[in-house]
């Protein structure tokens, strides 16, 4: 109920008289768990993030292909985007919800040096792999996925102008994504000395 409330009200619309209302508790029993509004949101918030990391555990850190996994990182946050309207709500930064301060700044600079050394390491793997192309730039790879994650913002301000339906514009982004990665076909590399010069034998038979 609180994380309704704080979705479709803001942080400022929200009142823990409100919360307690429609949740059909005693106000003083509230406001013993949680002392103020901020108090509550920072419950509903890292309840939240708790779930959603743990389906993400389990949607993209089991895939095995880490050029797959990139690519299922965008349509999780895509889905994410859908199912969790407090989850669109905080990746639009939402000036309300930032101005809380919502976990250290110390915590969030780990945080988020941990998940762009994540997906560094992916590409790394990829590469090793052969999955993903060896030229590729690691370093901007998390920042491209990071701007990319925030499509769905972008398309709600064009959506009665295109016929197109969102999800295959998210789709068609998360394909564009993943060629710019993929590494070139074995069968489409330079063909070496012996293979040209096998080619021009036949090329003579055939003349």
């Amino acid at each position: 109920m609180a994380k309704r409330q704080f979705t479709e009200r803001g942080f400022k619309g929200t009142t823990l008289d409100a919360v307690a209302e429609e949740a059909r508790c005693a106000k003083g029993a509230l406001y013993l768990e949680f002392a103020d509004k901020e108090t509550l949101l920072r419950a509903v918030v890292d309840e939240t993030f708790t779930a959603i990391r743990r389906s993400f555990a389990a949607e993209v850190l089991a895939i095995a292909s880490p050029l797959q996994r990139l690519g299922e990182t965008l349509r999780f946050a895509y889905r994410q985007y859908a199912r969790e309207p407090l989850f669109g709500r905080l990746m639009r930064e939402d000036p309300e919800l930032r101005a809380l301060g919502i976990g250290s700044h110390e915590d969030d600079g780990r945080a988020a040096r941990a998940q762009l050394e994540q997906i560094r390491g992916w590409v790394d793997e990829g590469v090793a792999l052969g999955e993903i192309r060896a030229d590729v730039d690691r370093e901007t790879v998390p920042f491209a996925l990071g701007v990319l994650r925030s499509a769905p913002q972008q398309l709600v301000l064009t959506s009665g102008l295109v016929s197109v339906s969102q999800e295959r514009v998210l789709e068609g982004l998360v394909q564009l994504f993943l060629a710019g990665l993929a590494a070139p076909p074995k069968s489409a590399a330079k063909p070496g000395p012996a293979v040209k010069a096998t080619r021009r034998k036949q090329a003579r038979r055939q003349s």
